[in-house]
């Protein structure tokens, strides 16, 4: 064996050891052991070498009928920070190593405003984060758009023109005091749900978020899948009416046009005296019951199309839903998006997918803080949790 066989082979146990505490904890050594199928010797050594770093420590014993009592095992007191960036507003949370949300804040700002008020954002989110526990595991950031994740360049933001072209990693490094790590904001999401939701149970899913706009993340084998380009998700972009409105990313008729929170703001603000500029300040009992479940169903409808190609081409097992559109109005358009994706997709694929929503809060930042926990856990192209 090679040392440098012999050095993976080490981080792929720490990885899993790690995992184990993270599933079962408190858990024993023993039960650890027979987990990740490692002798007791070197579980003790790979766990007196977590609680020298700080990560584990023991917390209490529990009795044994066969023998001395079992000392349990948990994750020390570290923190994760993730930080999401979105068309109107920052969403800034603080994790620990299992998930638990032990402080979250946002920040609020103007639609399509300027990368200076995007930054004073970020550094006062990291600061009210910072304040409650420094981010020692690192800080996650995220955000819509074509990020180049080797350079770290923006190379396109359709809904957040301010980071057009930015050097994201450079630009953000300075707001932050420990390492910081970048992902775009759909595969943000189904991190978070393969770390912490109801992705957690399922090796192949994809999540789906219908907010300013719509983008998805796949997860194939535990595995962020990116593409070549590494740029796979673009689902919002998918042109369903050739004739269509025209999409801010130049083309006509992109799903997005159709579902995103602007397009259903437009519909809805027809039929209401007071115009609102986002779904959360929409006055429900202001539109004609008729009227509402009309523009609900052809929401629902124009999303199960859309969605009818990811179903024929990854015929996945489940497709999670989440975003502003999905938490407001999830219950109203879920039936016509089944409709829209058996009547747009082959029936055997569509009989197949299974149709979820979301529980999580604050998803995109909770899937940003997973990136500094992956650098701990996983292991790129071997292990994944």
């Amino acid at each position: 064996m090679t040392l440098r066989n012999h050095s993976l082979i080490k981080r792929i146990n720490r990885g899993r050891i790690m995992n184990a505490i993270r599933i079962g904890s408190p858990v024993a050594r023993s039960q650890i052991a027979a987990r990740v199928q490692l002798d007791r010797k070197s579980i003790t050594n790979f766990i007196n070498e977590l609680i020298a770093e700080g990560l584990v420590m023991e917390s209490g014993k529990v009795g044994n009928i066969a023998g001395r009592p079992y000392s349990m095992l948990k994750f020390a007191d570290n923190f994760a920070a993730g930080i999401h960036i979105a068309p109107h507003l920052c969403c800034g949370v603080l994790i620990d190593f299992y998930g638990n949300i032990i402080a979250a804040h946002e920040v609020e700002y103007p639609l399509y405003t300027d990368l200076a008020t995007i930054c004073r954002a970020v550094e006062n989110l990291y600061r009210q984060l910072n304040s409650v526990h420094p981010p020692n595991l690192g800080v996650g950031l995220s955000m819509p758009g074509s990020l180049d994740l080797k350079s770290g360049v923006m190379e396109e933001a359709v809904n957040i023109p301010g980071l057009a072209g930015v050097e994201v990693r450079k630009t953000f490094s300075a707001c932050v005091n420990e390492p910081l790590f970048l992902e775009e904001e759909s595969r943000s999401i189904a991190l978070a749900e393969k770390w912490f939701g109801k992705g957690r149970s399922y090796a192949d899913f994809v999540a789906v978020e219908v907010s300013a706009g719509v983008g998805m993340g796949i997860i194939v084998g535990r595995r962020l899948f990116k593409g070549a380009g590494q740029y796979a998700g673009e689902v919002g972009h998918v042109v369903i009416e050739p004739n269509g409105p025209p999409c801010r990313c130049g083309n006509r008729g992109c799903l997005e046009t159709y579902v995103s929170e602007p397009a259903v703001v437009r519909e809805l603000s027809r039929f209401t005296k007071s115009g609102f500029a986002r779904l959360c300040y929409f006055p429900a009992d202001s539109v004609d019951p008729a009227d509402y479940n009309r523009i609900m169903n052809d929401t629902g409808y124009r999303l199960g199309q859309g969605l009818a190609a990811v179903v024929n081409i990854l015929c996945p097992r489940t497709i999670i839903l989440t975003g502003d559109v999905i938490n407001l109005f999830g219950a109203a358009i879920l039936p016509a998006v089944r409709e829209g994706i058996t009547r747009n997709s082959v029936k055997g694929n569509a009989r197949q997918t299974e149709l979820v929503v979301s529980e999580l809060a604050h998803v995109d930042a909770l899937g940003a803080a997973t990136l500094p926990l992956a650098d701990i856990f996983e292991v790129p192209g071997y292990f994944y949790v």
